[in-house]
Formats: structure tokens, sequence, C-alpha cells
């Protein structure tokens, strides 16, 4: 969650592409490190499991739904991060698990360090228990407080492991600003000068930014915005997105630590390019 103002699981394929991105990539990052680490940067706290909110009238569920259908079955061999991860946490609608609860169970969360950030106060006190016995601190309050030096998304001085940044702001706006659950293009220097720091440090991962619903004529103008991201911190930058409802499409844009992702990444269903 970003900002101020509150959200919960959705419970469709927005959800779908936001998980099943962050954990593809969080194992294929564990995966090439010797020490099996990741360090994470998460803007949208939630609590860990959550009940999802009713689905509106035609939007997407089926990528999710195939998800758990799968996750109900035994493992199999080559199976998707992300069905792995739900059978782990035994995900449902009425039990939904967050990303730090993903990633704990896929990568562990004893080799899990970094921050999360969440503004409700029942949310931040369920994480504060969750990862009471780890190196994840989560801190109670908007994001854009804790991208800046002593923050606790903020990149270590001497990072020795992969990362993983990410936000799942609602969607984008060019124009106005508020501390909320938003991204503006008037976020784009505080963003830039965290990533900077991520992709500086030599170590590899990925900033993965989320944005839901959005409408066909202001896809172009959150790619722009994600390519001078890109450009001004020196990442390489790709693109995926899922169907929403109608025309409208839940979009990721991914900023990468040079060499990071192998084309054969991407999670199935989840369709690459903008």
């Amino acid at each position: 969650m970003l900002g101020i103002e509150d959200t919960v699981a959705k419970g469709n394929d927005g959800n779908f592409l936001q998980h099943s991105v962050e954990v593809a990539i969080a194992c294929h990052l564990v995966g090439d490190s010797a020490g099996g680490r990741l360090h994470i940067a998460l803007t949208h706290g939630m609590a860990p499991y959550e009940a999802c909110g009713p689905l509106p009238n035609g939007q997407a569920r089926d990528l999710l739904a195939e998800a758990f259908e799968s996750a109900r079955n035994g493992p199999r061999k080559r199976e998707a991060p992300i069905v792995t991860a739900y059978r782990a946490t035994k995900a449902s609608l009425d039990h939904y698990p967050n990303t730090g609860e993903l990633l704990a169970a896929v990568i562990g969360r004893d080799r899990l360090s970094g921050g999360i950030t969440e503004n409700d106060a029942d949310k931040h006190a369920a994480l504060q228990e969750a990862w009471s016995r780890s190196n994840v601190t989560p801190v109670a309050g908007s994001w854009r407080g804790e991208v800046y030096p002593h923050g606790v998304l903020r990149c270590p001085a001497s990072l020795q492991s992969p990362w993983l940044f990410s936000a799942d702001p609602m969607t984008y706006h060019e124009d106005g600003y508020a501390d909320e659950n938003q991204l503006y293009r008037a976020d784009i220097e505080r963003l830039s000068d965290v990533l900077k720091d991520f992709i500086d440090s030599g170590q590899p991962g990925v900033a993965a930014l989320f944005v839901y619903a959005v409408q066909p004529e202001a896809r172009p103008r959150f790619w722009r915005f994600a390519s001078e991201l890109a450009d001004r911190t020196g990442a390489v930058d790709t693109s995926s997105w899922v169907t929403h409802q109608g025309g409208n499409r839940n979009l990721a844009a991914l900023l990468c630590s040079p060499s990071v992702l192998r084309p054969t990444w991407l999670p199935r269903g989840v369709r690459f390019g903008r």
C-alpha cells in the first residue's frame, strides 16, 4: 500500500499480476545468490493476511482462480513459484497473503532483510508481530517518509545481497500531488534518489511498480514515467500487464539492474510489453 488512504486485497488478476511477478523475481534473484538472501523494500504493507473485498462485475479473476486451483493440488515439477507460495500460505479469497508472507514462504523469513511501510495501525501491529524475530522492520506511515537516508526503504550502505523494491499505488497521475495511495509524476525525484542507490550498489535487483485499472489513454503516460525513471537511475526497464476490466489493464513496470531478468522469467498468463 502507498500513502495515507487504506486499501484491501481485491481478489482479482491485479493481485495475481503483482504477486506472481514479485515471487518469480525473488526466486530468480535468490537462485542466483550464493548466500540465498534477499533484501526487500515494500511500500505496500497490508496485514499479513486479509479477506478480499467483493469483486465488481467484469473484473478479471481467471488467472488468480487458476493459480488457487493449482495450489490445491500437490506440488509439481517446474510449477510456477506463485503456486508454491499460495499453497504454502493456504491462500484463498478469505485468507489472502501479502507480499511479505508470500516471499517468506518461498525464500524463508530468516533469509529476508529490509523494511515495510504500512499506515493502518492495526495492520502495522500485525506486521510487527509477523516480523518480530526477523531482519525486516515494519514502520507505521507513508513510504514517502522512508525512502530518504536512514529510512527503512533505503538501500543499506553495504548491501551484500540481491534486492527487490516493490510499490503498488492504485494508479498513476501526471498532475497534482497528495501523500496517499496514488503515484504522481511529482514522486519521480524521490523514487530516482532511492532507486539509484540500489542500482549503484552493484547487487542484482529489481524495482517493481504496479498500477491498476489503467485506461488506454493513460497507459503511455505511465510508461513514459517508468522509462524516465530508468534513464535517471541507470536501470534497464521492461514491462508487463494483464487485463483488468473492459479495455483497462493492470500494469507492471520493472526497473532492473543490468542483465538480471532472463526472457523465461515471466509468469504464465502475464503478458510481456506495453
